[in-house]
């Protein structure tokens, strides 16, 4: 089993149901968070978990559902949640497809009941919000007790996402290199790596709250467009679980699900996306995956209740490769057209 203690929490109104932890075989239950309402004044908020525990080894946590409106990982852990057998497991794995429950079951990026993104909340609050207590929960009771945590997410719903690993560099070589590998492992065509300090919310995010608890810890960005592919899908279920053999977790896996080369890329500054200036309708130029040069073309918005009004360009600031791609067509001022990522070269730490 893990060599990290057992995580003891104090958040009053949360509660495991159905499953315990150091019970041998396999489980399934909810995290129940209280949540009093006009329809059901006791009622609890229902966020699915399945416990595999055999013998002694690593706890590996796998997560999804952290924005509701991204499905290739909820799919995949429901799938690998109900196929995964306790003979087959060395350890211990804790799957929560749906962790932001309520924005999953509404398909939104955010709680409808609290406006919430999970995402944004980590270390969360015992005694906050719906989604504050979902964080501090999944931190505290969750990632203190796992020695690996892979956190699935894609673009939703209105953007598409290349599909790639995810690293977070918090500067620390060795954790770095063991990222690194789970990332390899995963098998995705990039593995993007950005810097913590990078990003002011960073630190707000699971991938932070993971490595506050010393785990270590690998995302995945797997399509968007607020729908699934086959592809993305197996290229997810073929990415798990190849990373639960890397970790020790899984004896044997097929031959077939050989990891393909993971070109790695690096997105260590906020400059790196552009965004619409204007209201209006998006005509894009690129799509992810391509490789664009300074000047070039990136797309126009149209503002076509203006009559004769002429579009307006965007233009690429930067080489790079195209990792994010609005899906959405109609756009606001403020709304991400693109984002790009550099070359291994420039990726931050230690690559």
């Amino acid at each position: 089993m893990s060599g990290k203690n057992e995580a003891t929490t104090d958040i009053p109104n949360v509660r495991l149901i159905g499953v315990d932890f150091d019970r041998e075989g396999k489980s399934h239950g909810y995290i129940g968070i209280q949540h009093s309402t006009t329809r059901s004044c006791y009622y609890w908020l229902p966020v699915p978990i399945t416990c595999i525990k055999n013998r002694s080894g690593p706890t590996v946590l796998l997560i999804s559902g952290i924005h509701g409106d991204e499905y290739e990982g909820q799919l995949a852990l429901s799938k690998l949640a109900a196929d995964l057998q306790p003979v087959d497991v060395t350890g211990r794995v804790l799957i929560v497809p749906m962790a932001n429950f309520p924005a999953a079951k509404a398909g939104t990026r955010t709680s409808p009941i609290d406006g919430g993104d999970l995402n944004r909340l980590f270390p969360g609050e015992a005694n906050g919000s719906v989604t504050q207590q979902i964080a501090a929960y999944i931190e505290h009771a969750l990632m203190a007790i796992a020695d690996f945590v892979i956190d699935l997410h894609s673009g939703g719903s209105s953007i598409m996402h290349v599909a790639a690993a995810i690293v977070v560099a918090e500067g620390d070589a060795l954790r770095f290199q063991r990222q690194m590998a789970l990332a390899q492992a995963f098998g995705a065509p990039y593995t993007i790596v950005y810097a913590s300090r990078s990003q002011p919310h960073f630190g707000k995010i699971a991938l932070a709250a993971s490595a506050r608890q010393g785990a270590i810890a690998i995302g995945a960005e797997l399509g968007g467009a607020g729908s699934v592919t086959s592809h993305s899908l197996a290229l997810t279920e073929q990415g798990l679980v190849r990373v639960l053999h890397k970790v020790g977790v899984l004896a044997k896996i097929s031959d077939a699900s050989s990891p393909m080369k993971t070109r790695v890329l690096s997105s260590d500054r906020p400059d790196t996306m552009i965004w619409a200036m204007e209201a209006g309708l998006f005509e894009p130029a690129v799509i992810v995956g391509n490789e664009v040069r300074r000047g070039d073309l990136a797309g126009r918005i149209h503002v076509v209740d203006s009559p004769g009004r002429s579009s307006s360009e965007y233009r690429f600031d930067e080489d790079g490769v195209v990792t994010v791609a609005r899906f959405m067509t109609q756009v606001e001022r403020g709304d991400c057209l693109y984002r790009i990522a550099f070359g291994a070269e420039h990726a931050p730490g230690f690559v």
